[in-house]
């Protein structure tokens, strides 16, 4: 339970930010004291139900950003997909580890989904030079692709869905991000940090072993 080892802080919200249809960012006010790394993330609680999200905020933010999809069966994301502005929420303090290490090597950044959370907040602390290479079903749900490429030396978009020749995108590859790996990967030191759906975690893990067996691999997989 939230408040079984971890201080709890209250936070207030104060806007939400429909990104498409199902996937928002809601932003709360940010308590004294509080203090994280980019790519963390911290427990949210309300009326007994509590979920994970990772913060998309910078650790200098005067607010707290999280990405949230709304699902279907979701006892929290749907609840906070309508909470109105002043509703109070317990947090925990952030936990994790999968923040950034300084490194000579190659960085690679991959994610699906909201599993871009940690990354978007990795690029607005400054992390910048890495390689995103970010997946989706349609355009719509490749979030922040702008500010990432912006912090990128290379950001790759990978569509799942059916190839359309009106979309144009700079870098588009047709396919799951598994694929643009085992297609594309060069020889090399790789530093990889790996976000998003547990079945997209396990098979970039299980690929790398074979394609990149001296690759560091830092992960973190949604349920």
């Amino acid at each position: 339970m939230i408040g079984a080892t971890s201080p709890l802080h209250t936070v207030a919200v104060t806007a939400r930010e429909w990104l498409n249809g199902d996937t928002f960012v809601l932003t709360c006010d940010r308590p004294v004291g509080f203090s994280f790394q980019a790519g963390q993330h911290v427990t949210l609680a309300l009326d007994g139900e509590e979920r994970e999200y990772t913060l998309i905020s910078p650790p200098d933010a005067p607010d707290l950003r999280f990405l949230i999809k709304r699902v279907a069966d979701g006892r929290l994301s749907g609840v906070l997909s309508g909470l109105p502005p002043g509703t109070a929420l317990r947090m925990s303090r952030a936990k994790g580890y999968l923040t950034y290490r300084p490194t000579d090597r190659a960085v690679v950044f991959v994610a699906n989904g909201v599993g871009v959370a940690p990354f978007v907040a990795m690029a607005a602390a400054g992390i910048a030079g890495f390689t995103m290479i970010q997946g989706a079903r349609t355009p719509a749900g490749l979030f922040f692709r702008h500010e990432l490429s912006r912090a990128a030396g290379r950001s790759i978009p990978c569509l799942s869905g059916v190839p359309d020749q009106a979309i144009n995108l700079t870098g588009l590859h047709w396919g799951r991000v598994t694929d643009y790996v085992a297609r594309h990967l060069e020889p090399g030191q790789y530093d990889f940090y790996l976000c998003g759906s547990r079945a997209m975690v396990t098979d970039m893990t299980l690929l790398l072993d074979q394609l990149c067996p001296d690759a560091r691999i830092y992960s973190e997989a949604y349920t």
